[in-house]
């Protein structure tokens, strides 16, 4: 009887190891995922940003032929 009683405390140790194991595992995974989203948020910015220069710098451009042709036709 007391040998059943140890292999089931050993048992019910590892089983409780396993569940804390997973559980840092998981953590690690979700803190990995954030970070992930938090640099894909980044990159979104930077992009909107760029977009929003680019559209600067077109508008910029298409003053500066008017401009242009402006000087020209006088």
């Amino acid at each position: 009887m007391k040998g059943n009683v140890f292999y089931e405390a050993i048992v019910l140790s590892l089983a409780l190891l396993f569940v804390l194991l997973m559980a840092v595992a998981f953590e690690k995974d979700r803190e990995h995922h954030l970070e992930l989203y938090a640099k894909d948020q980044q990159i979104y910015e930077l992009q909107r940003k760029l977009d929003e220069t680019e559209d600067l710098y077109s508008k910029a451009t298409l003053h500066i032929e008017l401009l242009n042709k402006e000087r020209e036709a006088e």
